[in-house]
């Protein structure tokens, strides 16, 4: 773990909390779970796609989290290690 890794995680946790960028990413999500509710039986390919859109962006999500805890382990890390050292 390193101050890269540090570096990152701060990025992302202000990314996460940027209200423009939640509200994107909400009006996204959204938007993927009205095509899909909102399609035809004979729509499935619609379907599809809509719900593979909404994977992809719990996934982006769920990645941009693990760099924020990838980024406070590696705090933790140099700040145990640092203690050691003095």
């Amino acid at each position: 773990m390193n101050e890269d890794q540090v570096r990152k995680g701060r990025k992302a946790e202000q990314l996460l909390q940027d209200e423009v960028f939640a509200a994107a990413l909400e009006k996204l999500e959204n938007e993927q779970l009205w095509a899909f509710k909102g399609s035809k039986p004979e729509e499935a390919d619609k379907r599809e796609q809509a719900y593979a859109m909404i994977k992809a962006i719990e996934l982006f999500k769920t990645e941009v989290t693990k760099m924020v805890d990838n980024g406070k382990l590696a705090q933790r890390a140099i700040e145990r290690a640092q203690k050691v050292t003095v």
